[in-house]
């Protein structure tokens, strides 16, 4: 969620759900870098992503909770996106190989 344009969702979503940001600064840097949406949210509300990751936060705890993520484009995500299509696109024989 998120944008440099305005609220990507509706505070009410926000308020429902757990949070999970990338970095702190999602939620405590006014715009435009923290979300619209997360402005004035109390900073404990949010759960660092690499918290979930390394065990110390216990993440979704229940199949029905809402979760909302706020990435602010983290390399990361962008590495392992990119992985994940590499990996399908082999899988599926797509694309087109080149020599280099």
């Amino acid at each position: 969620m998120g944008g440099s344009r305005g609220p990507e969702l509706d505070l009410d979503t926000v308020r429902d759900g757990s949070l999970f940001v990338e970095w702190t600064g999602a939620v405590t840097v006014p715009l435009p870098a923290g979300a619209h949406e997360l402005q004035g949210c109390p900073p404990e509300r949010a759960a660092l992503l690499g918290a979930v990751l390394d065990g110390g936060h216990p993440g979704r705890r229940d199949p029905r909770e809402l979760t909302v993520f706020k990435s602010t484009g983290h390399a990361a995500l962008d590495v392992v996106a990119a992985a994940v299509a590499y990996t399908s696109a082999r899988e599926w024989h797509l694309g087109t190989g080149l020599a280099i």
